[in-house]
C-alpha cells in the first residue's frame, strides 16, 4: 500500500480564490463541497492508498477535517515545489508515493487505482501518466489542454503522479525548471540538447525518448504511463474549466 500527498496550497493572485476571497482555490464551494474534497473522497475510496497527507493553509484544513474528512495536516510553506518537499518528508523516503494537485475533481478512486496498477512493478523512481490528445477531446471536447506531439501521437500531462520521495529531495534543483516550464513545454525545449529539438520538430521525437532524456538529466529512472482518463489531467485554473466540471458533477445539466 501508499502514501498519498495532496497539494492544496494557494498560489498568489490566484483568480479563483480571490474571486472567493480564500487563501487557495481548492477551498471553493463545487456542488456544496470544497474542490478538495473531491480528490480527498477519491483517495480515501483507492485500497491501494493507507494513508492521506495533505499540505495547505492550516485552518482551513483543519476545517476540512471537522467535517470528516480523513487526513494528516502539513501547513503550506510556499511554492508548489515547497509544499510538495513538506509532504513527502512526511513519508516513508524509499516507498513510492502517490503526489496530486487537489484540483481534480472528476477524478475518482477507480481512476486513481487504475493509474497506481499501471504502475506495477514499481520498480522506477517516477512514474508520471499521459493522456491522448484524443482522449480529453473526446470527454471534455470545450476543453483546451496544452499537448506535446511526439511520434505516438500527442499527449498531455495528468495531475499526479508516483513518486519515490529520496529521489525527490536530491533532485530538488533540477526537478525546479520542468515544475516552472510544466504547462510551456517550449519553454521546456530551451534546455533540450540538439538531437532533442531536432526529432521534435520532425515529429520523430518518442516518449522513450522522453523518458532516457528525463532519466538522465533528473538522475533516476523516470517511466511514461499511457492512461486512458482524462479525468486526471482537468484540473480547475480557470472560469472555464469550473464550469466544465460543474457540468459534469450535474449530470451535464
Amino acid at each position: 500500500m501508499f502514501e498519498a500527498v495532496v497539494l492544496a496550497g494557494g498560489e498568489k493572485n490566484d483568480p479563483l480564490a480571490l474571486r472567493e476571497e480564500l487563501l487557495s482555490k481548492m477551498f471553493i464551494p463545487v456542488q456544496g463541497r470544497p474542490l478538495v474534497g473531491y480528490i480527498l473522497s477519491a483517495l480515501a475510496g483507492c485500497p491501494s492508498i493507507r494513508k492521506i497527507i495533505v499540505v495547505g493553509p492550516e485552518k482551513e484544513l483543519n476545517q476540512l477535517q471537522f467535517q470528516g474528512y480523513s487526513f494528516t495536516v502539513v501547513p503550506e510553506k510556499g511554492s508548489m515545489l515547497d509544499n510538495a518537499a513538506a509532504g513527502l518528508r512526511e513519508v516513508d523516503q524509499d516507498n513510492l508515493c502517490l503526489l496530486t494537485t487537489g484540483d481534480i475533481p472528476l477524478a475518482n478512486a477507480d481512476m486513481v487505482e487504475s493509474f497506481i496498477a499501471l504502475c506495477d512493478p514499481y520498480e522506477d523512481d517516477f512514474y508520471y501518466p499521459v493522456i491522448t490528445r484524443q482522449s480529453c477531446r473526446q470527454r471534455f471536447p470545450q476543453t483546451r489542454r496544452t499537448c506535446v506531439r511526439l511520434k505516438e501521437g500527442s499527449f498531455t500531462g495528468g495531475n499526479l503522479a508516483m513518486i519515490r520521495p529520496s529521489w525527490f529531495n536530491r533532485s530538488r534543483d533540477r526537478l525546479e525548471t520542468f515544475i516552472t516550464y510544466r504547462k510551456h513545454p517550449l519553454k521546456l525545449f530551451r534546455i533540450m540538447p540538439f538531437w532533442f529539438i531536432i526529432k521534435f520538430i520532425f515529429g520523430r521525437l518518442s516518449v522513450a525518448d522522453l523518458e532516457e532524456y528525463l532519466s538522465r538529466i533528473l538522475q533516476l529512472r523516470a517511466r511514461a504511463v499511457f492512461c486512458p482518463f482524462a479525468e486526471l489531467a482537468t484540473d480547475v485554473d480557470k472560469e472555464s474549466d469550473l464550469e466544465v466540471v460543474n457540468r459534469e458533477l450535474t449530470g451535464g445539466c
